[in-house]
């Protein structure tokens, strides 16, 4: 596939978004309508709405085609005029007003992916849109470097931005927002890889944001106690994820409970905790976070929290310091006694009573042997050689008094396990 694509762009190293969906998608056979992706054919039924019109897909994709400038305006909006998607990721664009030409002929446009393009510029538009792309509700911004002051005047000039992925931008620090404004219509924002270490760090991200629902923060090396000034800043935040994030304690874990509307977390790949057995992390993490209905992807049902508090009772109670969080369910569920061990395996030696003619006697056995090696023990008690014996097993549950009930052993391969012998139970020996 890379070896394709290398050939479909290779002799193209400043091209424009309109020369790459010629080359993409309109370089068609005149007999058949197929569009033409990365090399490889793919028939495609192509919708014509004016004579000679075509209507190309509403999602594009166009990754490593060196793209750096839109290309003819007339023509990229005939082609684009239903797109709703682009992806334009790995391309070559480092001019800001290259970026508004392409949003500025696709009308409908909801989704853009500007990702791994050198955009680590500051935005200065000439002529300035007069008009806001109102359309658009996702922008990804990923391992661009894209300056803060330049992602503002993004949301500026795109109001209806809902979705926001900021993920590899080196970013260390995060300035307010000129005037301190915010972005009520921002409701996601992904902010993996980044170089964020302490919560207060992330406090501008919550007075920008104030609507904000879900925080991505997948491979920063954030940790330390969560206080009640940072979680103010977030007070719609009901989505967070911290997986390979660096908490460092429970201690730490359990200030998630300072947001005040938070109900799902992840938080796979915590360092201090994952040495331990599956089932305990997770009933320990329950336990602890109150309010969370989703953990890791998984609903936490009313069962599965009250095990995880009873359990998480029971493994505190003998410590010598509980946490918090002990006190809280103490109330709520009161003390418990601690659960029975409860050995479910068969025991190795049963008590038996061995009967042969008029003598018997009470003996210890072992049940890992078979009826075979069994019964040449037993003929020593009875003084005759185990080849002119017969053995028989009565199990004292089904014989009662005056009812004789008496199963006789012909299997000598059998395990004597197998006839779930117990304490009590009678052997015979008779004389062929």
């Amino acid at each position: 596939m890379a070896e394709a694509i290398t050939r479909t762009c290779s002799t193209q190293y400043d091209q424009s978004v309109l020369k790459a969906l010629e080359s993409k998608y309109l370089d068609t056979d005149h007999n058949e309508d197929y569009i033409k992706t990365a090399g490889i054919q793919i028939m495609h039924n192509l919708t014509s709405i004016k004579a000679g019109g075509i209507t190309l897909p509403q999602c594009l994709a166009l990754n490593y085609c060196h793209i750096s400038k839109a290309g003819d305006a007339g023509r990229l909006h005939e082609l684009c005029r239903r797109v709703r998607e682009l992806d334009i990721a790995e391309n070559d664009l480092k001019d800001w007003n290259e970026v508004v030409n392409i949003i500025n002929q696709i009308p409908h446009l909801e989704f853009l992916n500007l990702s791994s393009n050198p955009l680590n510029c500051k935005m200065d538009l000439h002529p300035r849109p007069t008009t806001q792309f109102t359309s658009l509700k996702r922008l990804a911004l990923n391992n661009t470097k894209v300056p803060w002051e330049t992602t503002y005047d993004l949301l500026d000039i795109m109001p209806g931005v809902e979705e926001l992925h900021l993920s590899l931008n080196d970013y260390r620090n995060i300035p307010s927002t000129p005037n301190n404004k915010t972005y009520p219509q921002l409701h996601m924002l992904q902010f993996n890889e980044n170089h964020i270490s302490q919560w207060e760090q992330l406090c501008p991200l919550g007075r920008a944001f104030p609507q904000l629902t879900s925080l991505i923060l997948i491979g920063n090396k954030i940790c330390g106690k969560i206080t009640p000034e940072v979680t103010a800043n977030f007070p719609k935040l009901c989505c967070l994820n911290l997986t390979n994030t660096c908490m460092q304690s429970w201690e730490e874990l359990e200030t998630l409970n300072n947001f005040p509307a938070l109900v799902d977390v992840r938080l796979q790949g915590i360092p201090f905790c994952e040495n331990m057995q599956e089932k305990e992390r997770r009933q320990l993490c329950i336990a602890r976070l109150g309010n969370v209905t989703r953990l890791n992807g998984s609903q936490v049902k009313d069962t599965e929290r009250e095990d995880a508090e009873r359990a998480f009772i029971r493994y505190y109670m003998d410590s010598a310091t509980k946490p918090e969080r002990y006190d809280e369910l103490i109330k709520k569920y009161g003390h418990l006694d601690r659960l029975a061990v409860v050995d479910l395996r068969p025991p190795n030696n049963v008590k038996i009573t061995l009967q042969f003619e008029e003598k018997s006697e009470v003996m210890f056995i072992s049940v890992k042997q078979t009826i075979k090696e069994f019964k040449r023990r037993v003929a020593k008690f009875a003084c005759v050689p185990s080849t002119k014996l017969r053995l028989f097993y009565g199990d004292q549950d089904i014989n009662m008094p005056g009812c004789e009930s008496w199963q006789e052993l012909l299997y000598h391969t059998r395990m004597v396990y197998t006839l779930q012998v117990k304490d009590g139970d009678r052997f015979m020996l008779v004389r062929r």
